[in-house]
């Protein structure tokens, strides 16, 4: 009889715990949306990047920037693909860079496998709607970054934001180039700001892994797009 109420009382708790861990997940804010990078190509061994001309970003800061609801770029990401759980800092979505789920994430409106996107992320806007604004957006300066080679980024993934970076560039009125050095994932980064440089909102990152073609080439095998966190 003790031994049959033990394990009603583990079944309970574990149930608890179940539960409290889903509760955790579904509170969680997903990363937010933003755009900045219009594309970030290998050509001719160099990066190629193209910031966005209309520069917008979400939030839940309290600014005097500029709001650019429903005049911009849709918030839904494309795709329906459910993101799968586990990697990178906690929380749920499709976390992989390294180490898969590439296949299986949500994409953005510019394609690029979202780093902790799913589902989960519209139920939590739905929560939370009076909270979040779209803020038009300035970038003050592109940054660019060797984060190493498969094998090193495999055990040392960074999570959002700054990164020590190679070459960073001011004059973002313009595309800019990147000489391709090797192998490996790269990341680059988009300092964005509010329009008058009222408000300072980190920085965007697209990280991607980059390989080499039998005839010399380099390429681009995956693309994510890197937010902080709402």
């Amino acid at each position: 009889m003790q031994r049959r109420k033990f394990l009603r009382g583990v079944a309970a708790a574990g149930g608890v715990a179940a539960l409290a861990g889903c509760s955790f997940l579904n509170s969680a804010p997903p990363p937010r949306r933003s755009n900045a990078i219009a594309s970030v190509e290998p050509q001719n061994g160099a990066l190629q990047i193209e910031p966005v001309d209309s520069p917008w970003i979400e939030s839940r800061k309290d600014t005097s920037a500029p709001t650019a609801a429903g005049l911009l770029a849709p918030l839904s990401p494309i795709g329906g693909a459910r993101a799968a759980k586990g990697g990178g800092s906690g929380g749920r979505g499709a976390t992989g860079r390294g180490s898969g789920g590439y296949a299986s994430a949500p994409r953005t409106h510019h394609g690029r496998a979202w780093w902790h996107g799913g589902d989960y992320a519209d139920d939590w806007r739905e929560n939370h709607e009076d909270e979040v604004r779209r803020y038009r957006a300035s970038i003050a300066a592109i940054g660019v970054a060797f984060l190493g080679s498969d094998e090193r980024f495999e055990d040392d993934r960074p999570g959002a934001g700054e990164v020590p970076w190679d070459e960073t560039f001011q004059n973002i009125d313009q595309a800019h180039s990147y000489e391709i050095s090797r192998e490996g994932w790269y990341r680059v980064g988009a300092h964005m700001v509010g329009p008058d440089g009222d408000a300072d909102f980190g920085w965007e990152s697209i990280d991607m892994e980059i390989d080499r073609t039998a005839g010399g080439d380099f390429v681009v095998d995956e693309k994510w797009k890197v937010s902080p966190r709402l």
